[in-house]
């Protein structure tokens, strides 16, 4: 009876191994189908986009061919439409430089009125012109103007107001 079992197991085992194949194999038909179906859908697809390639590119030659006489009109009316443009930008660019340039020398020549002007105007009174050289000197000397506004005892803003007003600062 041990032998019989042993067979009945071994036979069990063979249909199993079988019908395992048998699936496997099937599996692998139904996957092979569905990848030739789709090769040969890829290849139809390849067929319609050579023939639509080959159209377009006889499309492209032949534009190519009229395109060196629409370059050339094109050129040409871009370079006077740019022409026409540009001429009266250049009329303001140059109206406009010579605005600024009038500004600038209106400015210049009021920044001298007003240096003259503080020039002559009075010193504050703390101010002497004993004061002026002694900060004059120690700003020569290489003095920083809050150590010569400390030691002078006098501000900041003198200090640097008596440097201005000699063109030392």
């Amino acid at each position: 009876m041990g032998v019989e079992l042993i067979v009945i197991a071994l036979a069990v085992m063979i249909l199993g191994l079988i019908y395992y194949s048998v699936n496997k194999e099937n599996e692998v038909n139904m996957k092979l189908r569905a990848i030739a179906h789709a090769v040969e859908e890829l290849h139809r697809e390849m067929y319609k986009l050579d023939k639509r390639v080959t159209q377009e590119v006889e499309i492209i030659t032949s534009l190519q061919e009229s395109l060196p006489e629409a370059e050339r009109i094109t050129s040409t009316k871009v370079d006077q439409d740019m022409s026409e443009i540009s001429i009266p930008i250049m009329d303001a660019l140059e109206h406009i430089e010579g605005t600024f340039t009038a500004y600038k020398e209106k400015t210049e020549n009021r920044l001298r009125y007003l240096e003259e002007r503080i020039r002559n105007l009075s010193l504050p009174t703390s101010i002497s012109g004993m004061d002026d050289e002694k900060v004059i000197s120690r700003y020569n000397q290489g003095m920083e103007v809050d150590l010569i506004a400390k030691e002078l005892r006098l501000s900041k803003p003198e200090v640097e107001f008596v440097l201005k007003i000699n063109q030392l600062r």
